[in-house]
């Protein structure tokens, strides 16, 4: 009996001690999470591989990471002056660009178009509206001050349903980007390192969206209070500590060339090694991949993949690629989508023509929607109105 009781009380000082050091982890957690976001917008910015060619991809990051780390901040200096500050909740006002900014990240990485203009203004108008909306709370000047606003006011009501709208709106963007990143095709086969951080890549984007439906449930359960705030805040600090971390290193590994199949999106050390190897002349390579795919029609396959061309030309991955970089002034993908479309202009222009949907399935793509992307990408022209004004 004397036994049980010490090892019960063993275990529980355990426990305790345990308790009390992810209390003490979690007071620091916030200032840990800004350092980190520090570090991290750094690392983005400046390290030189990883990412690909495309800098707006490293822009794109690094304005996700700052917002957190804006927000980390925000959650530091509230607790630490106890809400008393006129800049707390500064970081919830640009809460609403998180979710564009993610989605177009995944669609710089997957080479995806984006009506960039229009969305600009989209967000610019909410930015405003959002503004307008907290203009009254602005003049409070610390956090105490504005609760009791929200008590004694029904404006509590619309900031709810704003915060609400904003949230769901983040929310469709998150599942819109892991959707359009699971379905999205690779220009090639990819080895078993590839797809580990494919997969990998995969799981940080469902762990991202998971964590933003978490606070969003927790915020909405238990409502503003500063006592509670305090606990969500250094939870969520201490999760986006963690998370962005994962996060920006997963994505700086990522292969970038595994979707673009672009040459130039290739690590530099890869890069170094091909330039320097058996192929002096690109143009004989890029003359037989022309020839090849004319002749068998290759690009009526629509998972067709550089390591097909690779294996029928008995060269390597890297080479085709190259090849196709240095002389078509295009990627692997868009060089592919040229062949289709010149195969659906001349579909298109038949006396009675097949539906475009039909058209699209036809000349090698998966779904209209690429094909409508492609076709304008390619002509500067949707296909019906290529049909109009090329059959006059």
């Amino acid at each position: 009996m004397r036994f049980w009781k010490a090892e019960f009380f063993s275990v529980f000082f355990m426990d305790f001690k345990c308790y009390i050091c992810l209390m003490d982890v979690l007071s620091i957690a916030p200032l840990l999470s800004f350092v980190v976001g520090v570090f991290l917008c750094v690392f983005v910015l400046f390290r030189k591989s990883g990412l690909g060619r495309d800098k707006r991809l490293r822009y794109v990051l690094a304005a996700l990471v700052f917002y957190f780390t804006l927000v980390s901040f925000d959650y530091y200096a509230a607790i630490k002056s106890n809400g008393d500050n006129w800049y707390f909740g500064i970081s919830y006002m640009f809460y609403h660009l998180v979710g564009f900014l993610f989605y177009y990240f995944v669609a710089l990485l997957l080479k995806l178009s984006v009506a960039l203009k229009k969305w600009v203004f989209i967000v610019i108008g909410i930015t405003v509206l959002r503004w307008l909306l907290f203009f009254p709370t602005f003049e409070y000047e610390s956090f105490d001050d504005f609760l009791e606003f929200l008590n004694t006011s029904s404006y509590a009501e619309w900031l709810l349903v704003e915060y609400l709208l904003s949230s769901l709106l983040n929310i469709v963007f998150f599942f819109l980007a892991f959707y359009r990143f699971r379905q999205a095709p690779t220009a090639l086969v990819l080895n078993e390192n590839e797809a580990l951080k494919y997969k990998w890549a995969k799981v940080v984007l469902i762990t991202f969206i998971i964590l933003q439906i978490g606070i969003f449930i927790n915020l909405s359960v238990n409502g503003f209070g500063f006592d509670n705030y305090q606990i969500s805040m250094k939870f969520e600090s201490f999760l986006i500590a963690i998370f962005f971390f994962i996060f920006t290193y997963s994505i700086m590994h990522f292969p970038v060339f595994a979707f673009s199949g672009d040459f130039e999106d290739l690590p530099e050390e890869t890069k170094k090694k091909y330039a320097k190897s058996s192929l002096k002349d690109s143009s004989e390579l890029f003359n037989q991949i022309s020839t090849l795919i004319e002749e068998e029609q290759l690009f009526l396959d629509f998972d067709l993949k550089l390591n097909t061309l690779s294996e029928k030309l008995g060269s390597s991955v890297h080479h085709v690629s190259q090849a196709i970089n240095q002389n078509a002034g295009m990627s692997f993908p868009d060089f592919i989508n040229s062949f289709r479309i010149e195969e659906a202009k001349k579909k298109l222009l038949v006396p009675k023509p097949d539906t475009i949907f039909a058209i699209s399935l036809d000349v090698g793509f998966n779904s209209k929607a690429a094909f409508y992307t492609a076709f304008k990408k390619v002509t500067s022209q949707t296909p019906t109105e290529f049909k109009n004004t090329a059959g006059k």
